[in-house]
């Protein structure tokens, strides 16, 4: 004899089991959708990863006329610098930053240093970019570059440069050294080379 309520019983045993199954499948497909979602990011990401490698290898080689990013002596025409030392801020800076670094027969690279974002840059030293975040190392060079320089014309015994200009240069070659105020020169100097390098 049959016994009904027992095979009732595991019919609705077999429902659940099998819309618990289905929850499951179910729960694993989504799942598989995000494992593969994030996959072809992660797959795309690294697309990107490898073009800029392959792009920065290619900037590797040496590039006509640009002047390497690097501690020297400047050599500049000593009128040429005590004019623009006169005026005693930025301007001065930038305007000894477009003659020692402006190429001008290369329109791809105008300076030795390039930004990558808004605080990332890369300069350009040992014939090769290197990255130079928030700009920290190309700032100091070039300030350290040109306070020398201001520093070596800023002379009284050639008798160029009188008392007053002398105190005053002597103010603004040593507010060269403050790195806030490094920081507040460089800002236009990015700016020159945000418009000019292609």
């Amino acid at each position: 004899m049959c016994d009904t309520p027992k095979i009732i019983k595991i019919c609705s045993k077999k429902d659940n089991i099998l819309e618990e199954i289905l929850s499951i499948s179910s729960k694993l497909y989504e799942d598989q959708k995000l494992i593969l979602s994030k996959l072809e990011c992660l797959e795309k990401r690294i697309i990107n990863i490898e073009r800029k490698v392959e792009l920065s290898s290619k900037d590797e080689t040496a590039i006509e006329d640009l002047v390497e990013l690097k501690k020297i002596d400047l050599n500049i025409d000593k009128s040429n610098v005590l004019k623009v030392l006169s005026y005693r801020d930025y301007r001065s800076v930038l305007l000894i930053f477009r003659q020692v670094y402006k190429n001008k027969n290369n329109l791809k690279y105008s300076y030795p240093i390039r930004a990558n974002g808004k605080r990332s840059f890369d300069f350009y030293a040992n014939n090769k970019w290197n990255n130079d975040s928030f700009g920290t190392i190309s700032r100091n060079i070039i300030c350290d570059n040109i306070q020398n320089l201001f520093i070596k014309y800023n002379d009284l015994d050639n008798g160029d440069v009188s008392d007053e200009d002398f105190m005053n240069n002597q103010q603004f070659i040593c507010k060269l050294s403050d790195d806030k105020y490094r920081k507040e020169v460089f800002k236009s100097i990015a700016e020159e080379i945000r418009l000019n390098n292609i």
